[in-house]
């Protein structure tokens, strides 16, 4: 199974994991999806193909400074670049 993270600012890969040897249950324990509520995976984790691709947005260090900075970025939905 390989688990992409993904900024869901500005939509770059942040990074991935490539481990063929987890199953689905094996990579919701490692990376604590299982900490999630049903309303937080739903918005943030998605599995498809096969072989399994579990995609995780997050956060990029870049666009949590800008928000930071600037958190009228997120009030007028302007996408940051």
């Amino acid at each position: 199974m390989r688990v992409e993270y993904w900024c869901k600012y500005c939509k770059h890969l942040i990074g991935e994991l490539d481990r063929p040897d987890w199953n689905l249950a094996d990579a919701e324990r490692y990376c604590g999806i299982q900490h999630l509520t049903s309303t937080e995976r739903s918005e943030w984790v998605s599995v498809h193909g096969s072989p399994h691709v579990m995609t995780v947005q997050t956060v990029c260090d870049h666009c949590q400074q800008a928000v930071e900075q600037h958190p009228e970025l997120l009030i007028e939905g302007k996408l940051l670049q």
